[in-house]
């Protein structure tokens, strides 16, 4: 029979795990369901609809809170352009998460559950800290949006070499501009006017930049050049594109992967 020893270190162990959930979830569900009563002034489509039904566990929940362990929901941790694509791609297709991968209605649940904390998120604090909030740094708000494309990439596409790189280019993309392409890309998945209004304003306040891929320097978009080996990449000139080549070689290649017409099923290394 097992000790008392061994009997009370598993409840232990099972009462640190369960307070642990419990705090790991209060990082994003009381933001994904909150409502906006007194803080929007005009009338929102999306907050009248039900907020998701969100289950006590189950494969969405044990992944909303995976990624809230790893600092996605807290604005103390800041995500960086180089390690920010890996840090997503870890969590979404880490083996431990399986539902998410393969599931449709898991992925759906988390995609939702992800585009209402990070729409909530910008209202709220638009609204509470006014001019200077366009221009702060949206590192964090880029990581959810990075991570939402991963998951709408992986039940549109089954090569993992176009998911990884058509996500690389909305990362570089994403974390390079400003919080101006954070707001676009939520607004366009959302029917939500508060959230239409607030893209509309950031669009006047907020001229459209990226950032160079080799000397990190943040300029107008229509001044950047893609690589056209890729298609995935952006250089300020050709100076920079060519001291980034001994780097930049090994991921070139593939541009048609970028095609807005590229099948669902087409392959990289198609098989004989």
């Amino acid at each position: 029979m097992p000790s008392r020893k061994k009997a009370r270190g598993r409840q232990n162990r099972a009462k640190k795990e369960a307070t642990r959930t419990v705090e790991q979830r209060s990082l994003w569900e009381p933001t994904v369901l909150r409502g906006n009563p007194g803080v929007v002034t005009v009338p929102c489509e999306h907050t009248l609809t039900a907020p998701p039904q969100i289950p006590p566990e189950g494969p969405a929940v044990s992944f909303m809170n995976h990624i809230a362990g790893l600092g996605f929901f807290n604005k103390a941790t800041l995500f960086r352009i180089e390690p920010l694509m890996k840090t997503c791609f870890d969590a979404v297709l880490s083996l431990r998460l399986p539902g998410v991968r393969k599931e449709d209605k898991e992925r759906s649940l988390v995609i939702d559950l992800l585009l209402r904390f990070v729409r909530n998120s910008f209202v709220r604090d638009a609204r509470i800290e006014g001019e200077k909030w366009y221009y702060q740094y949206h590192e964090n708000e880029a990581a959810i949006c990075c991570m939402i494309y991963l998951l709408e990439l992986l039940g549109t596409y089954s090569d993992m070499i176009v998911v990884r790189r058509r996500a690389a280019k909305m990362g570089n993309k994403l974390a390079g501009g400003n919080r101006r392409d954070a707001v676009k890309f939520v607004a366009k998945r959302l029917p939500c006017t508060c959230l239409k209004e607030l893209h509309s304003i950031t669009r006047m306040k907020v001229a459209k930049e990226g950032q160079c891929h080799n000397c990190a320097k943040q300029i107008p978009r229509s001044q950047l050049h893609v690589c056209t080996g890729c298609m995935m990449v952006e250089y300020c000139c050709r100076e920079c594109q060519r001291a980034d080549w001994k780097d930049h070689k090994q991921f070139c290649g593939y541009p048609e992967v970028m095609s807005r017409f590229l099948h669902s099923d087409y392959c990289v290394f198609k098989r004989s």
